[in-house]
């Protein structure tokens, strides 16, 4: 493969409206965000001489628990590999079927009703200016924060190669990189969904809008970015570039990042950009590596559209893949409201769905390895004894089940993440925890497992610790996830919460638009029921919790929010 295909970048965080522009970068961009006052981010006087925890912050888009360490056969031998050193969360839950609310609420330890961040383009720091997020504390703990790729939202992957809806007072060093799948591959993709090719071209026509009016906007903020220089990493890309780049012109297939689609490429992993998000990180821990660093490695994949090395394709035979069973009975048992659509797996056949849950399996084994290059940089770099790590997904991804494909509904395969937390101060290891957890409790676990001081007093999530200890240890704490709607009435919000047996759904307060699945009976959320006699006490209580949860993290009593 030809090495011609370095190109360059830009920064600053994308106007709050935009979401399609991106800049080809084949290197990674390593910028020192600009400086941003937010009050009380004062950094303590910390004891120098006490080596304190650092902290691998693993994120990941759109990945379900569909890895061979949830018992599915995806190859996944380096998360695997982590599991059996740590704990693996077996019900870990999101607070926002969608990636910008729900990176939003685990980064800021507050839920969706509290930030008021219900979409892909709400800044949290207009609604809650002055919160402190989970990388400012630790900056004013005395530790060096980075990130690269994507830890707070992107528009995946229109905006791969820019800060995307990045948080520049959370970081003190930043990397973005776009590789060959970003700069060469959107053009070769297949559609494994056909159908959804109206709905695309009406997105491409609403973006190619959006960037003419954005296009000034944007070459504004270029001129002022502060970039940095630098050199190759260790595996000798070049991590840094001058931001002269003009700006990459939208994809002529329109909004990918809804596209069923995928490309087995051509590229050398090395050449993709997921590879070099992990080479930025391991380069950011071996040059800050006699330093307590908070260091982010957020992967663009398993996202939409499936494109990574042709290898990982070779790794699933088409003929062996099983897809999500169906019948068309499923599409009557959840109020209308539940579904995205109704046309069950946007009419694809047999074949293509195949296709695109192969694809998928291939981005998720392709970030398997590299997540497998940030473990064994921690072992060469004599790091791995003093790091947590934690391994997250922003939200599930459904891959027919019920017929439904992606976000944005509260059914299991939707809102249940894997989540790995190993390393340094995770005592429990090799042992899967079943209690159930959410992402509002990543926060709180890494104040008291890191020792942080001047924690918000707001956190509305809980420490895992007790878990970490011991994974079976007493806890009576459900998950809730809630998710927005339109329909004739106006904005609706679904509400859902979820026991270690039992998932109770309400939309908006109406009776009959409930959802109660039992799913040590029922796994596959068959059989609702909301409206059997049986178990209206049972619905009642879990209504109550429900109510009471959200309540407290600010949902409105009205009917529509």
């Amino acid at each position: 493969m030809s090495s011609n295909k370095k190109e360059k970048g830009m920064s600053r965080r994308t106007f709050l409206a935009a979401s399609a522009l991106a800049a080809p970068a084949a290197a990674t961009s390593l910028a020192a965000p600009a400086a941003a006052s937010h009050a009380g981010l004062a950094t303590p006087n910390i004891n120098k001489g006490v080596r304190r925890r650092n902290v691998l912050f693993i994120a990941t888009d759109d990945m379900c628990t569909r890895l061979g360490c949830y018992g599915v056969p995806v190859k996944s031998p380096n998360l695997d590999r982590l599991a059996q050193s740590g704990v693996r969360f077996a019900h870990h839950y999101c607070q926002f079927p969608l990636c910008g609310p729900s990176r939003t609420s685990l980064m800021t330890g507050l839920a969706p009703d509290t930030t008021r961040c219900y979409d892909l383009y709400t800044d949290f720091r207009e609604t809650i200016p002055q919160t402190v997020t989970l990388p400012q504390l630790f900056q004013k703990n005395g530790y060096f924060t980075a990130r690269a790729g994507k830890i707070y939202h992107y528009n995946n992957p229109s905006e791969i190669g820019t800060p995307g809806f990045d948080d520049p007072a959370s970081w003190q060093k930043v990397s973005y990189p776009a590789g060959y799948d970003r700069t060469h591959d959107e053009g070769l993709i297949t559609f494994y969904a056909p159908a959804q090719m109206k709905r695309i071209e009406r997105y491409g026509q609403m973006q190619a809008a959006r960037e003419k009016q954005m296009k000034e906007h944007w070459q504004d903020i270029v001129a002022k970015v502060p970039w940095r220089h630098g050199g190759p990493g260790p595996g000798g890309i070049r991590i840094s570039q001058d931001g002269c780049t003009p700006l990459l012109p939208l994809s002529k297939y329109g909004f990918l990042g809804s596209a069923i689609a995928g490309h087995a490429s051509t590229a050398e992993d090395q050449e993709i950009t997921d590879f070099k998000v992990a080479e930025a990180a391991i380069c950011m821990m071996e040059e800050h590596r006699n330093e307590p660093w908070f260091i982010g490695s957020g992967f663009f994949r398993p996202h939409v559209p499936f494109i990574v090395p042709s290898k990982y394709f070779d790794l699933y035979q088409l003929d062996d893949i099983q897809v999500p069973p169906f019948d068309p009975g499923e599409l009557k048992s959840a109020p209308r409201i539940a579904y995205d659509t109704m046309n069950p797996n946007y009419g694809m056949s047999l074949q293509q769905h195949r296709e695109a849950v192969r694809a998928y399996y291939a981005a998720i084994s392709f970030v398997d390895a590299q997540v497998g290059r940030l473990v064994d940089a921690l072992q060469k770099l004599d790091l791995a004894k003093d790091t947590t790590i934690v391994f997250w997904a922003d939200h599930g991804f459904m891959v027919g089940e019920h017929g439904q494909w992606e976000k944005m509904k509260l059914f299991e395969a939707a809102t249940r993440v894997p989540f790995i937390m190993a390393g340094a101060g995770v005592t429990g290891g090799g042992r899967a925890c079943n209690r159930t957890s959410e992402h509002l409790n990543v926060y709180p676990t890494l104040v008291e497992l890191c020792e942080l001081e001047g924690a918000p007093a707001d956190l509305q999530g809980r420490s895992l610790v007790p878990l970490l200890q011991d994974p079976d240890a007493p806890w009576d704490h459900p998950a809730v996830s809630q998710v927005t709607r339109r329909n004739a009435a106006g904005p609706t919000m679904g509400y859902s919460v979820r026991n270690e047996r039992y998932r109770y759904t309400m939309w908006s307060g109406d009776a009959d638009g409930e959802e109660l699945y039992d799913y040590q009976t029922d796994p596959r959320e068959l059989k609702n029921l909301a409206h059997d006699s049986s178990m209206s006490a049972l619905k009642s209580r879990l209504r109550a919790r429900l109510e009471e949860i959200a309540g407290s993290r600010g949902m409105k009593p009205a009917k529509h929010v």
